[in-house]
């Protein structure tokens, strides 16, 4: 085992360990980008993004008026999502009346406020119809072809194979070479220092899903097998490989739809990487 294994680059410490999609290999693809792009409005009530929403599938159909304020229309799609929350009609159209009579109020008290709340909503609803219009138009540019190779390259039979792993932490390097001698001899006393690394569940986990990059490690060991002395920031570190068992992979099909959202999301995300470099921006 070389230098660079034995070096694990954070502190150690105990940590809740599942499958997740590192084991699908899809880890990484969403970047800071796409996930700022996907987060939700906090607030669960149904919103102008929600309105957004239903607005983008109303292709084709007629805005047709409900109602008009001071000689402004209120339209279907600008009630959107409202309209499909299961709340009566009349209430819907009676709330937002309200609510457009308080927007102008605020437009006319609060001018400067006015100006930046609505760009910053203006900019909320667009960005999110791009983001739903975009990702929608990028799933169905996704082939068959383009699935196969994706999970031919990434979904491996390596990957779903799981170890339960066991170690002994010591902050003195000798006292950790000198457990590491004992236990290799087989001494009673050493092994029964060893604590499970995994203690949720049966003790399994795939190497993904390790922390500290110490499925690295591990994944070169075979049962019963003891590592090196591992050199951790705080404390010097054993690992013992206890067992080892191979889940069955997943299927294509049963993979597909999630396959076909992280090539899309992947797409996605350079894509608006692109356009923020190509942005000209100035802060301040």
């Amino acid at each position: 085992m070389n230098e660079s294994d034995n070096k694990v680059g954070m502190p150690f410490a105990k940590q809740k360990l599942t499958l997740g999609v590192a084991a699908l290999g899809l880890v990484g693809l969403v970047s800071w980008a796409g996930w700022t792009a996907f987060q939700g409005p906090s607030n669960p009530s149904v919103s102008p993004v929600a309105s957004a929403f239903a607005a983008g599938d109303s292709s084709g159909q007629s805005d047709r008026q409900v109602a008009s304020i001071n000689g402004m229309k209120i339209t279907e799609m600008e009630l959107g999502g409202m309209l499909q929350s299961g709340v009566d009609r009349a209430i819907v159209i009676d709330r937002y009346i309200n609510k457009v009579v308080a927007a102008e109020r605020g437009r006319e008290m609060y001018v400067e406020e006015a100006k930046a709340a609505l760009r910053a909503a203006e900019r909320e609803v667009l960005s999110t119809l791009y983001t739903t219009k975009r990702m929608e138009e990028l799933r169905k540019a996704v082939s068959d072809d383009d699935v196969k190779a994706y999970y031919d390259a990434n979904v491996l039979d390596q990957n779903f194979q799981q170890w339960k792993v066991s170690y002994y932490l010591s902050n003195d390097q000798n006292d950790v070479q000198q457990t590491l001698d004992k236990l290799k001899k087989g001494d009673k006393d050493a092994l029964d220092q060893l604590k499970p690394l995994v203690e949720q569940g049966d003790g399994y986990a795939v190497a993904q899903a390790m922390p500290y990059n110490l499925g690295r490690v591990v994944s070169k060991m075979k049962k019963g097998e003891f590592s090196e002395v591992l050199r951790l920031r705080n404390g010097f570190l054993v690992l013992k490989i206890e067992d080892s068992k191979q889940l069955k992979k997943p299927t294509l099909e049963e993979l597909k739809q999630d396959i076909v959202q992280a090539l899309a999301l992947e797409k996605f995300n350079a894509e608006l990487e692109q356009a923020r470099r190509q942005a000209k921006v100035e802060l301040g």
